[in-house]
Order: C-alpha cells, then sequence, then structure tokens
C-alpha cells in the first residue's frame, strides 16, 4: 500500500506526487518469467516467428542492432494512428493515437477514451530531461542509446508474437542490476514500430503495459492533430536539455546513469538522470518551518519517493520521481547533499 502524503498546490514536487496519488493504491500484479520455458501462471508466452520469406535476411534478423535501427526509422518516419490499452495498478485504459510528421518534425497527439477526458499533443522528439512525456515516449529513448549505458542492459531478442493482428520480434532489456527495471518491447516485423511495451520489477511483476489493438498506417491528417478541448495538455520536446548550475549532488548513483539536464526553480533545483532507458528526477525545494514532508507514492511503475535533508539550519525537501524501483528512489534521496563550500 501507498503511504498517505499531505499535498499543497503550490509545491511543485508534490504536484507531482499529486499526479500519482490520483490512482488507487499498487497491488502485485501477473508475473512474466525471465526465461520462456517457465510459466507458472499459464500465461501465453512470446512464441518464435519465423520471418516471411524477402523480408529480411537471416543475419540481420537476429541482431538487436538491426530491430533498434528499425526501431529508429520507425519513430522518427512513421505516420500512423491507433488505438492502444494503458494497464497499470489492476486498471485497464484505452487510448487513441495520432502521430505524424510535419517538416522533419514529430507531433502526436493522444486522445484517453475511458475515466477522465485526458487529450495530450506534443511536438519534437521525447527527450530524457523532460519527465512530462507521451504514453509512447519511453520506445522512443530505445533510439538513441549508446554502447556505455546499454552496458546497464542485457539485450535478448525473445521469438515474437501477433499483436493488433500484425507480426512482431520481442526485445527484452533485462536489468543487470536490482537499481532499474526491466523491459520487454514489441516491434513490428514489418516496420519496427513498436506495439507494445511492458515494464516489469522485481520477480517479474508486470508494472505498466502498453498495447496496440489496432493500428492504421495511412497519412495522418492535419485534422486529426488539433486539439479537441480547450483542456489539452501540451508538451514541447524541442528544446534542448538545461544545464543550469547547482549546489546538489548525490552521493550515490547507480552505475550508467548520468545526469542530463539541470532546471532551476523559484524555490530550489531539479536535476534529471538517465541511463539511457530509464529516466528519474530529483527536486530539491526549500521547506517552510511549519512543514514536514516524509512518505512516498506509487502509480504503476512511476515511484515518487519524499525526504527531507537540513543544511546549516534551512530544511529541504528532497522528491526522487521515476520509473525505478522504490528502494532505489529512497536510497537516492537519502544521498543527497549540498556541495561542499557551497
Amino acid at each position: 500500500m501507498t503511504e498517505s502524503l499531505f499535498i499543497p498546490h503550490y509545491k511543485a514536487n508534490s504536484m507531482l506526487l499529486a499526479l500519482l496519488l490520483m490512482a488507487p493504491a499498487v497491488f502485485a500484479q501477473q508475473p512474466v518469467p525471465t526465461e520462456p520455458a517457465d510459466n507458472p501462471t499459464g500465461t501465453q508466452q512470446p512464441q518464435a516467428v519465423v520471418p516471411p520469406t524477402g523480408q529480411e535476411p537471416p543475419a540481420q534478423a537476429d541482431s538487436i542492432d538491426y530491430w533498434l535501427g528499425k526501431l529508429s526509422d520507425a519513430v522518427s518516419n512513421l505516420e500512423y494512428s491507433g488505438l492502444v490499452t494503458f494497464e497499470h495498478q489492476g486498471l485497464l485504459e484505452t487510448l487513441q493515437v495520432f502521430h505524424a510528421v510535419r517538416d522533419g518534425e514529430q507531433v502526436e497527439r493522444v486522445r484517453y477514451l475511458s475515466g477522465e477526458p485526458r487529450e495530450l499533443i506534443s511536438h519534437g522528439t521525447t527527450s530524457a530531461c523532460n519527465r512530462v512525456v507521451s504514453p509512447f515516449g519511453r520506445a522512443s529513448q530505445w533510439t538513441s542509446i549508446d554502447g556505455q549505458r546499454a552496458g546497464s542492459y542485457h539485450f535478448v531478442l525473445r521469438g515474437g508474437e501477433r499483436i493488433a493482428d500484425r507480426d512482431t520480434v520481442v526485445i527484452e532489456a533485462r536489468p543487470r542490476d536490482q537499481h532499474r527495471l526491466g523491459v520487454l518491447l514489441n516491434l513490428d516485423r514489418e516496420t519496427g514500430l513498436p506495439l507494445k511495451s511492458m515494464l516489469v520489477g522485481a520477480q517479474g511483476k508486470v508494472l505498466e503495459r502498453y498495447q496496440f489493438v489496432q493500428l492504421d498506417l495511412s497519412p495522418i491528417s492535419d485534422a486529426n492533430l488539433q486539439p479537441g478541448s480547450p483542456n489539452t495538455r501540451r508538451i514541447d520536446n524541442r528544446h534542448a536539455c538545461e544545464s543550469a548550475q547547482t549546489r546538489w549532488q548525490l552521493g550515490w548513483l547507480p552505475d550508467g546513469y548520468q545526469r542530463v539536464a539541470v532546471r532551476t526553480l523559484a524555490d530550489g533545483d531539479m536535476l534529471v538522470f538517465s541511463d539511457g532507458l530509464s529516466v528519474f528526477t530529483v527536486f530539491v525545494q526549500r521547506l517552510g518551518p511549519e512543514l514536514e514532508y516524509k512518505g512516498r507514492a506509487i502509480r504503476g511503475a512511476t515511484v515518487a519517493y519524499m525526504d527531507r535533508v537540513e543544511v546549516d539550519g534551512t530544511n529541504y525537501t528532497v522528491t526522487v520521481v521515476g520509473e525505478i524501483p522504490d528502494a532505489t528512489a529512497q536510497r537516492l534521496a537519502r544521498s543527497v547533499a549540498m556541495e561542499a563550500g557551497s
């Protein structure tokens, strides 16, 4: 169960926690075995799919680099629309997505068809320095994995399965330590488009699952990219990551993570870290003497852990938000300190 937190509306980090707390508490979900042969729950496992003749050379079909190249091309250049299911915390939501390319720039519109009416419109390529991303931003991060940070995961081809009436190949990014989550990605064999994405936690529990149930590869009209609601949330990923100065540092960081952005807030700093696939954000903000902050919130694969640190008689909140294990978020929060001499 998640812990209760007092959430005032004027704190930037508390607003992020409030978004997490809108959902019910987390409970154990269906496990996914680390190897296809183990299937204690009786769930369907990816089955090997023989690629149609002439679709891709056999040597390339067995190469992770080949499929990551197809993925990069698909998310950069392909136009498509479809219906997607999003499962988390025992909830099932349905989304409609339109993805287009305009003047070399990606434009995406996402409508939630279940639950509270919500809509997102994003421009540009999702960057690791922006915590506010579309539901499909995670897959695009795979296109910029470099050799150094890829060492934090073991990449495995796990055959294929049928998704949205299309053949896919399954790639697993298996973490080499306990400080990050595993990822399973189904890529369309024809285009390389990600048709299914799962984040997997300890003991193989599925924390989040996105999956296309209908896909249309027809060109997208401008009309389908226009907002349907005055409350549509807009996301701009066209700007480079910020690199402001900060007095704060982490005394501990899991192998493979690097600081990719620093942003100055009205009452503190925001630091963003990434290992190429996973992203977490650290907020450090001044805390009023009448407030006492500590606790955590979990929504699907995203955890938010709040603690505090005192420096020269001044209290600060420390909030870690990201798709990382709960224990990792707590250890990161407790390692935050001000640089010596600041």
